[in-house]
């Protein structure tokens, strides 16, 4: 098991990984090509969190894509409470994941 400040620091990726997707998402909606703004941050959390580069990993992470679409739709202008809870959501999935393809 990762220790909390590992957690914390992973948790603290996957919502910059959110916030970054919101805005490209939005970017994409209005019509612009917003591709070249995209930081790669999902490569970095899979990469500490163990994942290699195989089939099963490439389909955890097609799934941490759809999941992190979710946060087109949060409003956090106000509150980042959703925010939060999403991206700690992401991590504990990620994590089950992780512990199944380890068996």
């Amino acid at each position: 098991m990762k220790s909390k400040k590992e957690m914390k620091l992973l948790v603290s990726l996957i919502k910059d990984d959110l916030v970054n997707r919101k805005l490209l998402l939005g970017l994409d909606d209005l019509g612009l090509r917003p591709t070249d703004y995209y930081l790669n941050l999902s490569d970095t959390i899979f990469s500490l969190m163990g994942f290699s580069d195989d089939n099963a990993s490439e389909r955890i992470f097609e799934h941490y894509l759809d999941l992190s679409e979710k946060a087109k739709f949060l409003d956090i202008s106000e509150s980042q409470i959703q925010l939060d809870k999403l991206a700690q959501d992401i991590y504990l999935e990620l994590t089950v994941h992780r512990s199944n393809s380890n068996k």
